[in-house]
């Protein structure tokens, strides 16, 4: 499947999803291989904990398996047979205590694969999880009436800061070589290491020109639909600025579109029906998660312009053809067309 014809599986997960299973193995610079552990025995009883923490992976990047990933392979085989799930999750491990090798960000931790089940949905999830050093505290009543503090420090944990959450990727387990969602601590712009690219053998679902191209589509198509709130100045050339604000910013964030919103629209980048318009474009397009560099050569400049007049005259021209061809200038505050041809090659009447 390619990337061009690849569909972008929607992904939500319910207040009430449940974590069916869970596994996981240590994996560090300092091991030569993954320390084995069982499955987990009640994963219902961490179910809020590690849902919540999933919930940040749906704001991550699409990507797509490649033809014959052997992690997509893997997690295929993980669904014929309950063993099954536990013989991949050390296979995956085993493989992922490889990049210790060749990638020395990676820091100790555990390398997880779970099962959620999200109503007529089941997801899969692999997430590597940092280890973090905390110290918990309780208290202990004294004699004299004081309260004494007792504090504890403890290295292998699971915590509740999604920065603990190194690397993820969740997948519809019915369907894994469609899109899947992944984030990655280390990686920059919404895309994800070229390790852990080469570890899933997956690559983007939509190049950076694409995602430029509909950002752009998403900033004209929320244009189109809110025409009464913008400002004339900004109205009569919204192409132009919209082309112009999405050159002018380096990556685009749609947890952050005050830069391009302001710079498209102006003022009216404020107003609450042009915000929830511009994010239902977003979403309609498949973009409302993606985090991506923009590419200039998306912002294709038209080799043609327009104007209109106030009584309904259009002229099309290219920018080679003013004071050659035509002349635009002022008159008393009155705007003056002329144009200068040898013959014309259309005198006809018309439905427009």
């Amino acid at each position: 499947m390619t990337t061009d014809i690849a569909e972008a599986v929607e992904y939500s997960i319910a207040e009430d999803a449940k974590l069916e299973r869970i596994i996981f193995h240590i994996v560090s610079p300092n091991l030569e291989t993954p320390m084995i552990l069982m499955e987990v025995e009640t994963p219902e009883d961490y179910s809020k904990f590690f849902i919540d923490r999933l919930k940040e992976t749906l704001k991550g990047t699409t990507y797509i398996f490649r033809n014959d990933s052997w992690v997509n392979n893997q997690i295929k085989d993980a669904l014929q047979s309950p063993h099954a799930f536990v013989d991949t999750s050390e296979r995956l491990a085993q493989k992922f205590q490889e990049l210790f090798k060749s990638d020395k960000r990676l820091i100790p931790g555990a390398l997880m694969l779970l099962q959620i089940k999200n109503g007529a949905k089941t997801y899969g999830a692999i997430v590597k999880y940092d280890d973090m050093s905390v110290i918990s505290y309780t208290t202990k009543p004294l004699k004299n009436g004081k309260t004494k503090p007792i504090l504890n420090q403890f290295l292998n944990n699971f915590v509740q800061d999604k920065k603990a959450i190194q690397k993820s990727v969740l997948f519809d387990i019915k369907c894994p070589q469609q899109s899947i969602i992944c984030t990655d601590r280390s990686g920059s712009k919404g895309d994800i290491t070229e390790k852990l690219k080469d570890y899933l053998e997956a690559d983007r679902l939509f190049t950076t020109t694409l995602l430029t191209e509909r950002l752009i589509a998403a900033l004209e198509e929320t244009a189109r639909a809110n025409p009464e709130l913008l400002p004339p100045e900004i109205k009569k050339k919204i192409k132009g600025k919209i082309k112009q604000a999405v050159k002018d910013i380096v990556e685009f964030d749609p947890e952050n579109p005050d830069q391009v919103l302001t710079a498209a629209f102006g003022d009216a980048h404020k107003e609450e029906k042009i915000r929830k318009s511009f994010t239902a474009s977003l979403k309609k397009k498949k973009i409302s998660n993606e985090k991506f560099a923009i590419s200039k050569d998306a912002i294709k400049q038209s080799p043609r312009r327009v104007r209109q007049t106030n009584e309904g005259v259009k002229v099309i021209y290219k920018n080679d053809d003013i004071n050659k061809n035509i002349f635009f200038s002022e008159d008393g505050g009155k705007k003056v067309i002329k144009i200068v041809t040898d013959h014309y090659v259309l005198d006809d009447d018309t439905d427009e």
